[in-house]
């Protein structure tokens, strides 16, 4: 049986792998992969002669060093935008605008506007914290992306106004973020108005 077939399924094992320690380190991890990742995952296992659960285990490990070299300072920001702007419906929007700040010094690193395959709507919270996101500034957003959120442990912000993406973020920086309420909140999983007056605003402030 030749390499390829050891490994055409994921997890396999190849002869005498029991006598090899996978990984030095297990490292835990809790957020679902994206199949895309996985393929490459298998290719490198298959090229490299290693089986796909070491080139899974290799990868999480090397994601959890960048992530403590990172530490606290960076941090990944997606915000529902249309026409450059929040989308005040978060099922609603034209793209997902993913910024890449520094906590520290208050920069912004790298701005990407992505659109999921599959399209847009309230489903896309779960593509949406496959990408490493830490944080969602949102306008309305429903009970459905709330709660995918939650389990992914992606912090949500809502309520945030209808401004250029670049001025909400800068404004969530200086803690100068003023929220009102969500008008997507209930028991509907999609959204169906946004209130542009507010009667009861907040600041928000980050740790």
């Amino acid at each position: 049986m030749n390499n390829q077939q050891h490994c055409n399924k994921w997890g396999g094992r190849r002869e005498n792998a029991g006598r090899k320690r996978t990984c030095i380190k297990k490292v835990p991890f809790n957020r679902r992969i994206n199949v895309n990742v996985l393929n490459i995952l298998k290719k490198y296992a298959l090229l490299h002669n290693i089986t796909e659960t070491e080139a899974l285990e290799s990868a999480i490990l090397l994601q959890s060093n960048i992530d403590v070299l990172k530490g606290d300072k960076v941090m990944i920001i997606a915000i529902p935008t249309e026409n450059g702007k929040l989308c005040p419906h978060f099922g609603h929007a034209e793209s997902f605008t993913f910024v890449e700040v520094n906590l520290e010094t208050k920069e912004i690193l790298k701005t990407e506007i992505k659109v999921p395959e599959e399209g847009i709507s309230c489903q896309s919270a779960g593509w949406i914290s496959e990408q490493g996101v830490n944080l969602i500034l949102a306008g309305g957003i429903g009970a459905r992306p709330l709660g995918i959120f939650e389990q992914n442990g992606v912090r949500v912000i809502s309520g945030c106004s209808e401004l250029p993406v670049t001025d909400i973020v800068k404004q969530y920086l200086n803690s100068e973020l003023i929220t009102g309420e969500n008008s997507c909140s209930g028991e509907h999983s999609h959204c169906h108005g946004h209130q542009h007056q507010h009667k009861h605003q907040h600041h928000c402030k980050h740790n």
